[in-house]
């Protein structure tokens, strides 16, 4: 062994072995985790090793069984979207633990603390939403990385153990069989750029048309580009496939090829190929079971399913915050489904949006049912509207509370979904119908609209010794709530990349969240 190398390795695991016997205690004591310049978590190697004498996964020179299969598990972390060298898997490759007992040790030492990374890294996501991804507050499970490998190395199902950490749901593995596949695109040094062409559909003939054929036929296996195919002619298998790509790519299905198709062409194999990791990891910020029946709105394809017992039960169109007034991923439970709300008219709101409709148009409150209330040493008083000069009302000091009476003009239509949650958002019905025909739903102030809310308190309130007599009131303009026998959870987030029916489809980063992910992960 050359004698400068054993000098190095000698130091490094001295370097080490200092770090986890005379510094643990005390950063363990301050709370922090301590990272030398070789980026080792001492203090978790400090649980594992007691002694510099002790090895993991080297049993007289030789590798363990467990060894080859944490190997094994740290090389398949890139079809997780993650980078094994992250792990240590590069220095493990040029390192024998044959070679020397300093070698040995340091293989030992970095294969457990790689191993260590990737275990939480599987487990509760690699990057830290808080910073990632600030509108993310969905709450991570507490997860000790540690713990769960001394667990598993005392048991004899090593391998199955390391393998249980992936998440399970139908989703997380569609998009890591889509990661695989769209890497071999990448491999295969992916597709060539489309240069400006004419809109083009059925029946036209262009020197472009061919082009286009040989980009669809790298994702679309029901594409024949042999034989009398390749020319330049828009025939109508051609046409379908268009459609197919339209649709996995959340445009309009009309089969035209247009300048929003082509944009969407044109993105490369290697930004897909990120989309769908950056998306991997927002699945595994997720907790492992989100329950037997569950709500899940995502803010990036303005779309609800109801989940039970894993199956879709209910699949619409929703409207979500404006771009200046995102919708923030969150959960929460639903606890009150409300038949003929007021909309108690949030101050910024009232001030900023209602106050110069009100301003151009004096009758504009009545109209709309809107009240106009005061306060005075604590006590509300509600206001005529008539006796009170608006154009003199500032928007930055707007003095009144608004509210809006039920019935058909209320801006949360008939029913309203209770959520608890800091940002006061809620699910609720629309009288704007006309708005969910639109392909780009981002129209609210943060709150969710829902396409079909009977639907939804069906689905809702399942169960509920209430739930036919407050649907039989819907007449009505009194206001009545009901509360849901068991909460039921809902879940907001932003995905541009899911699985539907077993497809992949990609939607356009409206809130640029992935974007800002791109530059951490």
């Amino acid at each position: 062994m050359n004698t400068n190398r054993a000098i190095i390795l000698a130091f490094v695991i001295n370097l080490i072995y200092l770090c986890i016997s005379g510094q643990a205690v005390a950063y363990q004591r301050s709370n922090l985790q301590p990272q030398n310049s070789y980026g080792i978590d001492t203090v978790s190697l400090s649980r594992l090793y007691y002694k510099p004498s002790d090895y993991l996964w080297i049993d007289q020179q030789q590798l363990k069984l467990e060894a080859y299969d944490a190997l094994e598990f740290i090389a398949h972390s890139v079809n997780h979207g993650l980078n094994a060298n992250d792990y240590h898997y590069d220095l493990l490759q040029h390192l024998d633990p044959m070679l020397s007992e300093s070698e040995a040790h340091l293989f030992d030492l970095m294969l457990t603390d790689g191993l260590l990374k990737l275990i939480s890294d599987i487990s509760t996501g690699k990057l830290d939403p808080t910073i990632a991804d600030p509108k993310w507050s969905i709450p991570r499970i507490q997860f000790d990385a540690t713990a769960f490998l001394q667990q598993a190395l005392s048991e004899n199902h090593f391998k199955d153990s390391l393998v249980s950490l992936i998440p399970n749901s139908v989703q997380y593995r569609q998009l890591k069989a889509a990661a695989e596949r769209y890497q071999n695109y990448v491999d295969q040094g992916g597709w060539s750029v489309i240069t400006d062409m004419p809109e083009l559909r059925l029946g036209d003939t262009d020197p472009g048309i061919s082009d286009v054929r040989h980009r669809l036929a790298f994702e679309d296996k029901i594409l024949d580009i042999g034989g009398a195919e390749q020319t330049d002619y828009f025939d109508t298998r051609l046409e379908q496939a268009v459609k197919r790509f339209q649709r996995h790519h959340s445009l309009q299905a009309d089969g035209v090829i247009g300048p929003a198709t082509i944009r969407a062409m044109n993105i490369s194999a290697a930004e897909r190929l990120q989309q769908i990791d950056i998306n991997l990891e927002r699945l595994r910020w997720l907790p492992a079971d989100l329950g037997e029946r569950y709500i899940m709105v995502n803010l990036a394809n303005y779309r609800l399913t109801a989940i039970e017992d894993d199956e879709v039960k209910l699949d619409m169109r929703v409207i979500v915050g404006k771009t200046k007034r995102s919708t923030p991923s969150f959960s929460s439970k639903m606890t009150h489904v409300v038949l003929n709300p007021r909309w108690y008219i949030p101050n910024k709101l009232a001030r900023i949006d209602l106050l110069p409709k009100q301003q151009r148009n004096a009758n504009y409150f009545d109209r709309y049912n809107i009240r106009v209330f005061s306060t005075e040493s604590g006590k509300k008083t509600e206001v005529d509207p008539d006796t009170i000069d608006w154009q003199s009302v500032s928007r930055q000091a707007f003095p009144y509370t608004l509210v809006q009476d039920p019935g058909r003009k209320n801006a949360l239509g008939r029913l309203k979904f209770i959520l608890p949650n800091p940002w006061r958002i809620y699910l609720h019905d629309t009288p704007s119908k006309s708005l969910f025909n639109r392909s780009k739903r981002m129209f609210s102030s943060g709150c969710i609209r829902v396409e079909d809310p009977f639907a939804l308190a069906d689905f809702s309130l399942r169960g509920n010794n209430t739930h036919q007599p407050l649907l039989d009131s819907i007449e009505d303009d009194k206001s009545y709530s009901t509360k849901l026998d068991q909460p039921l959870s809902v879940y907001a987030i932003y995905r541009t990349v899911w699985s539907s029916n077993g497809e992949i489809i990609f939607s356009p980063d409206s809130y640029h969240r992935d974007q800002r992910m791109a530059q951490y992960l």
